[in-house]
């Protein structure tokens, strides 16, 4: 009997414990319970030539004020109203001036008192610049077929699957220069003056990025 008058003793005491600790955790909050804002929804980032565009929807949460960007390890952020979605109801901020290389993100969000989303992390976020432009190469030519006395269709080997689209300029039979501007693998010149070079550049879009970059330098062909 006496064992069980002892743990019922223990068991008040441990009970009055842990409502004197909650007190004190409300005391500590000064009687406020802490609401963390809702999380933006869908962000994505997309690398540029130096530069990030940070997107997202908005948060389900109408407490929401303002977003948070932060990168270079925290050290830099920029804030977005809550107000300022565009048409389509999307967010878009651009990163600037930033180094070639793999970056991190972090968005939070915060509401009309103060309090913060827990945050939502984007990883391995590449920025494009002078590197990579560098290694972009021109679509090479393949061979040519001629069309009648003034036109001649071009051949050129597949490219990268980032190219966007190339652009060749040549010379027409009244001696003007023209250019023509290609999605595929080859192009037909109307009106083209034989024997003359063409020089092509090509323009590519690396995933999901938001610039079109294209080669440092024009490349010359003879192409009929």
């Amino acid at each position: 009997m006496k064992w069980i008058n002892g743990f019922f003793i223990l068991s008040l005491l441990l009970a009055m414990s842990c409502e004197k600790d909650q007190l004190a955790y409300k005391k500590f909050l000064n009687d406020n319970e802490i609401v963390y804002a809702g999380l933006a929804e869908r962000p994505v980032a997309r690398g540029g030539n130096l530069r990030v565009q940070l997107e997202w929807e908005k948060s389900i949460d109408p407490s929401v004020t303002t977003y948070v960007i932060y990168w270079n390890n925290g050290t830099d952020s920029a804030a977005v109203p809550a107000t300022a979605a565009d048409a389509d109801g999307k967010y878009r901020h651009i990163v600037l001036n930033l180094p070639e290389y793999v970056q991190s993100f972090k968005l939070v969000a915060v509401n009309d008192r103060g309090f913060r989303s827990i945050g939502q992390t984007i990883d391995g976020v590449r920025i494009y610049g002078p590197f990579y432009n560098s290694g972009l190469i021109n679509q090479r030519f393949s061979n040519a077929k001629s069309f009648g006395s003034d036109s001649v269709k071009l051949y050129f080997f597949k490219a990268d699957s980032t190219k966007a689209y190339s652009r060749l300029w040549y010379y027409k039979q009244n001696g003007d220069r023209d250019s023509v501007t290609f999605g595929q693998d080859s192009v037909t010149l109307r009106s083209f003056k034989p024997g003359t070079r063409a020089a092509i550049q090509s323009y590519y879009v690396p995933p999901n990025a938001i610039d079109t970059f294209k080669t440092l330098k024009l490349d010359s062909l003879l192409a009929y």
